[in-house]
């Protein structure tokens, strides 16, 4: 006898920042409230991304920054935080022979996975 399993469903929404306007020593943190939709009790791994859309250098088209689990029980809802530090928006400069923090736009990209993007904004990295 075969059994089919069915895993729960999640839903995103309500992403808050600390900030829109990045320094270079600061700490971004990012809220977002996740909910169990679905019929069974489960954990869900919510994801923050970058894209870096204004760049003078090349890099990945998106980068995963941080994450965290959650467990939750069916209908039940919790506030997910995922702290990004500026310096992990850094990139190696060769010529300088150090990291380096490029100002301008950011875009933050929260999903289940890279492919599974469900809500985005953007933040400034000041000079």
């Amino acid at each position: 006898m075969w059994y089919t399993f069915q895993y729960t469903t999640f839903a995103y929404s309500n992403l808050k920042l600390s900030t829109t306007k990045l320094k270079k020593d600061g700490t971004l943190l990012a809220y977002i409230r996740v909910k169990n939709t679905g019929i069974r009790a489960g954990d869900e791994v919510v994801q923050l991304y970058v894209r870096h859309s204004k760049s003078k250098v090349e890099h990945p088209i998106i980068e995963l920054k941080g994450f965290q689990r959650v467990a939750l029980k069916p209908g039940e809802t919790k506030t997910v935080q995922i702290p990004v530090k500026a310096g992990s928006l850094a990139w190696w400069n060769e010529k300088e022979g150090g990291w380096q923090l490029e100002p301008g736009p950011i875009n933050i990209l929260i999903g289940a996975s890279s492919a599974d993007i469900r809500l985005q904004t953007s933040i400034d990295i000041l000079p």
